[in-house]
């Protein structure tokens, strides 16, 4: 019975040794070299399709937001300062804290851009 149990045990470690289907590697290099070119995976790009929106990996890393709302902004409408010689223009108020008063310049619009149609969304009537 002991030589039973061992034989079994030995049977389910050697099991973990065996090598990955032919296809594993292959995907995993796709997955790479689109990782790589897109900032996206496979499953990344499928997604994005189903649900309309940018899903990418790298954003949830990033912002813990799988498939994060697309901002736009709107950067033609800065802050402009006059300096010793020129005139500088930030898309910030103040960047050097120095307490100068901009020259008339709006802080720049942000919108958030609408979804494209995802898979499953119902077609318009």
């Amino acid at each position: 019975m002991p030589m039973l149990a061992l034989s079994v045990l030995a049977a389910v470690a050697v099991g973990g040794c065996s090598s990955p289907p032919p296809l594993v590697p292959t995907l995993i290099g796709v997955d790479m070299i689109a990782l790589n070119a897109t900032k996206k995976t496979v499953g990344d790009h499928i997604v994005s399709a189903a649900t309309g929106r940018d899903c990418s990996i790298i954003s949830f890393s990033e912002s813990g937001d799988y498939c994060p709302d697309k901002v736009v902004v709107d950067r033609s409408r800065v802050y402009c300062y006059r300096t010793l010689a020129d005139v500088e223009c930030h898309h910030i108020p103040d960047p050097y804290r120095n307490g100068h008063m901009a020259l008339a310049s709006p802080p720049p619009d942000i919108r958030v851009v609408p979804r494209k149609k995802g898979w499953f969304d119902e077609p318009a009537r």
